[in-house]
């Protein structure tokens, strides 16, 4: 792989499809010897904002990769191609991955609605006094 250290957005917007349809970054950084080591991307997303926004948008559209696997996964399962226990195995991975790359939309809701017997609690803190220093 080339010692790419000059900054090149095009480049980028290229990694970045590549991410976006599937691929690990480490593994699209390697793919081309145009591209730059991971060190040098590290570096550049920390460097360039436009590039970090870019880049995130980039793996919350992998997500969308991700489903379509879990569907090719389905159909596998119904076609027989595939034990139900592995197919279970690898939607459950790919659904976590989803979470991860993008939970705003993937992600599990945690809803917590406290309440006693229809009331509302007080969740002031309370201050304890030691009775020791009396």
């Amino acid at each position: 792989m080339a010692a790419l250290d000059t900054y090149d957005y095009n480049l980028c917007l290229e990694i970045c499809d590549k991410v976006m349809d599937g691929a690990n970054i480490k593994t699209a950084l390697k793919s081309d010897k145009r591209y730059p080591t991971f060190q040098t991307w590290c570096n550049w997303k920390r460097n360039h904002p436009e590039l970090f926004d870019l880049y995130i948008k980039a793996i919350q559209d992998k997500s969308e990769s991700v489903l379509e696997e879990i569907d090719s996964i389905s159909t596998d399962l119904r076609n027989g191609l595939l034990e139900p226990s592995v197919a279970n195995v690898l939607i459950q991975t790919l659904k976590w991955k989803a979470a991860k790359f993008y939970p705003k939309m993937f992600g599990d809701k945690v809803d917590h609605d406290i309440t006693s017997n229809g009331k509302d609690i007080n969740l002031t803190p309370i201050s304890f006094v030691s009775n020791k220093h009396k």
